[in-house]
């Protein structure tokens, strides 16, 4: 699978909305920061682990990351004004820039988690991204990776014509059978496979029931191709 933009269509969209980013995403609240929460509910992260996060953007996740003791955090992303943001908020962190393809920096086996929120559908060679993934994680390691999916492509169009927002750029959402097809054809094995619909209602509390309420009703049925985000827990 090769989609039809390259990196550097990826890279001067996201340099070009840096400004928006996170007022856009603070607007949002919960539902920007629920990837956060799930990935350290779902990555059992352990004190001393090793991570890649990939694609860091702004650095958003490193908050919650850091609630655990002593992990060794590597961060990548695409676009040097977001890195720029980050580097600035984050100073003692280490920040570069990825391709999204070519890894060879880390060895084979490097890192005992490696967490991708809402990357692979802009990534112009999912497949081969995925299997730089697989390489450089550790036998046992996990991969957390969240994106949204197909079926997301209507909201994201409704939202954007009476909100404000930094929009998608270059992307691609996949829907889940093909998500699962790239986790299986790059050597992983898919643990679970948690879909996400939430109502971006008039404040966090109200959201966050909103969660609870739509995923008990909806999750387990084809309007979970709708949510906003499904996550994807894998193993090596």
């Amino acid at each position: 699978m090769v989609n039809n933009f390259s990196i550097e269509d990826v890279r001067s969209f996201w340099d070009r909305v840096t400004p928006v980013y996170e007022p856009s995403n603070k607007r949002v609240g919960y539902v920007h920061t629920q990837r956060f929460e799930k990935t350290l509910e779902y990555g059992n992260f352990k004190p001393g682990m090793s991570v890649l996060n990939i694609w860091s953007r702004t650095g958003n996740l490193l908050p919650y990351l850091r609630k655990i003791p002593n992990l060794t955090i590597y961060n990548r992303e695409v676009s040097p004004n977001m890195m720029t943001v980050a580097e600035k908020k984050y100073p003692n962190e280490q920040f570069a820039l990825t391709d999204l393809e070519h890894l060879s920096e880390f060895a084979d086996n490097s890192f005992d988690r490696i967490v991708s929120l809402e990357t692979l559908e802009h990534t112009p060679k999912p497949f081969t991204f995925i299997c730089e993934l697989n390489r450089i994680l550790k036998p046992d390691g996990l991969l957390i990776m969240s994106l949204p999916p197909r079926g997301f492509e209507i909201p994201t169009r409704i939202y954007e014509l009476f909100f404000e927002n930094h929009g998608e750029g270059p992307h691609r959402f996949l829907w889940p059978l093909e998500v699962k097809k790239l986790i299986r054809d790059s050597g992983f094995h898919l643990l679970a496979h948690k879909p996400s619909i939430i109502l971006p209602l008039i404040n966090d509390r109200l959201t966050r029931r909103s969660e609870k309420v739509m995923n008990f009703l909806f999750s387990k049925t084809w309007l979970a191709n709708f949510g906003v985000r499904h996550f994807y827990i894998s193993k090596k």
